[in-house]
């Protein structure tokens, strides 16, 4: 072959894949883009969670401070221990008021089943009468979420 063929052939050869060089490019390029595109979309949907994390909390903290607010003025208060007493239980029904406005449920209640996903039973009654193994008292109340056990409640039981 003479030189001027094999010039012919390569630069034939190098026009065909022109096209397959820019589309690979292109390909390429939109990679790229798209990468940066994914990496900002994470960046974003975790400050947004973020965001959202902290507006809830503050939510939760927002229901709470008015039981914050009336304990300080318990412990301020010169009262007799009636008085007090009364003002304490009114707080504990505010708090009640606001855990059950947060979704939170109290479990565990004298007579109940015992369920050992949701009760810790920390000392147990033998029973021979009793045909299931009962909640007899109740020292810490659990709590739910839901479905949740955010706490489970620590029991005695019977049975």
């Amino acid at each position: 072959m003479a030189a001027n063929e094999e010039e012919i052939i390569q630069a034939s050869e190098e026009t065909a894949l022109d096209p397959v060089v820019e589309e690979l490019k292109q390909t390429q390029d939109q990679l790229l883009r798209l990468a940066a595109e994914f990496d900002n979309y994470k960046k974003r949907m975790a400050r947004e969670r973020d965001e959202y994390a902290a507006r809830v909390k503050g939510d939760i903290l927002k229901a709470f401070l008015p039981v914050m607010d009336n304990l300080e003025r318990a412990c301020c208060a010169q009262a007799s221990l009636e008085d007090l007493q009364k003002g304490v239980t009114m707080v504990c029904g505010q708090l009640a008021g606001a855990l059950k406005a947060q979704g939170a449920e109290p479990c565990g209640a004298p007579g109940d089943v015992f369920d050992p996903t949701r009760h810790s039973a920390v000392m147990h009654v033998e029973d021979p009468q009793a045909n299931e193994c009962v909640v007899d008292e109740v020292f810490t109340k659990g709590y739910l979420l839901g479905d949740k056990i955010i706490r489970e409640a620590v029991v005695k039981t019977r049975g």
